[in-house]
């Protein structure tokens, strides 16, 4: 499919000068239009139905991408996804803007819902909640010539189209290592679901960083978001393989309470491993035993994220979010031996 960057490389201009061309714009010079309006003859490209839309009418809603799931049910399960919701909401709302979610099972689904909303020709921005690498829902949109903002690493670097908040989970990843060291535990492993989320990622580097300087081995462990049953293979074969395992470091709390009842369905004793995960969300406060966490204050991620794409100046913007480690009784000091 042809785009407006296609557009753009054969007129030797930028996408955001071929999109004023597209829009009539007075700032650009009759040359320049000439040149744009003759490499969309050539390569038969007709403008997308928001580029024509969006100059006739008020776009007064937000668009909020989720990341791509097969069970849908997560977003209700995953308390972190709803405080961002909430602080995406709360400043669209002070600013007269609505909001208006995107989901998808598949990657081919989520790119028919977004292009479905882009051609309603109400939707101004969009906000990512996640970032991942090779990304094909987020490239999409970028082709789409509409500006985003990423809650996730800047896996690129910001330009005038899209802006990035995040965490430094490098730096969590780091914190939570050198939390369970100080506590006496040396085998620790990482449990997560996917690296290509670059969020679980960095923080996999982190405590890999941490236990390397302390000439400690580094483990990791994928589970299932779904599949109980293959959970329950994959720990078991684990801890078999590596009965030193001391502690986990799960990649947030829905993991670690996935990793407890885990622990149960193989009769293991849910205080035998020490366990720290992210999000410090509800759900760590509710296991048994609660779960340290480390806080990443989400309802602020959310807001920085809206604040940033009302205010887009067409500068490249990344702001960083802090964070902060909440013991609780999972992560008692370790016993050693008289």
């Amino acid at each position: 499919m042809v785009t407006i960057r296609d557009v753009a490389k054969l007129a030797g201009v930028s996408p955001s000068t071929a999109s004023r061309v597209m829009n009539d714009s007075a700032m650009i010079s009759e040359a320049t239009k000439q040149r744009v309006r003759q490499a969309m003859k050539e390569l038969d490209y007709s403008p997308n139905y928001s580029a024509r839309n969006l100059v006739k009418r008020h776009a007064n809603t937000i668009g909020i991408v989720l990341p791509v799931r097969e069970n849908q049910d997560f977003l209700g399960n995953n308390p972190f996804f709803m405080q961002l919701i909430q602080g995406i909401a709360s400043v669209c709302t002070e600013h007269q803007f609505m909001v208006s979610l995107a989901t998808g099972r598949t990657e081919e689904e989520m790119m028919t819902n977004l292009q479905n909303l882009i051609r309603s020709g109400h939707i101004a921005k969009f906000i990512f909640l996640y970032s991942k690498k090779n990304d094909p829902v987020f490239q999409f949109m970028l082709e789409q010539d509409v500006a985003c903002v990423v809650v996730g690493q800047s896996y690129g670097q910001p330009t005038s189209q899209v802006a990035f908040v995040d965490n430094d989970n490098y730096r969590a990843g780091q914190d939570v290592a050198t939390f369970l060291l100080d506590k006496g535990y040396t085998q620790i492993c990482y449990a997560y679901t996917d690296m290509n989320e670059l969020v679980q990622a960095d923080r996999y580097a982190g405590y890999e960083e941490v236990m390397r300087d302390h000439q400690r081995p580094s483990y990791a462990m994928m589970l299932s978001r779904v599949d109980s049953e293959k959970n329950e293979q994959t720990l078991r074969s684990f801890l078999q393989k590596n009965r030193q395992i001391q502690a986990f470091i799960t990649c947030d709390d829905a993991m670690a309470i996935r990793l407890q009842k885990l622990f149960k369905a193989l009769k293991i004793s849910s205080r035998r491993y020490a366990i720290i995960s992210f999000n410090n969300s509800v759900l760590a406060e509710m296991a048994m035993p609660s779960l340290s966490s480390v806080e990443i204050f989400p309802m602020e991620l959310g807001q920085t994220a809206a604040r940033l794409v009302l205010n887009q100046t067409g500068q490249e913007e990344i702001a960083h979010i802090t964070h902060e480690i909440i013991e609780r009784d999972s992560t008692p000091n370790l016993q050693q031996p008289s």
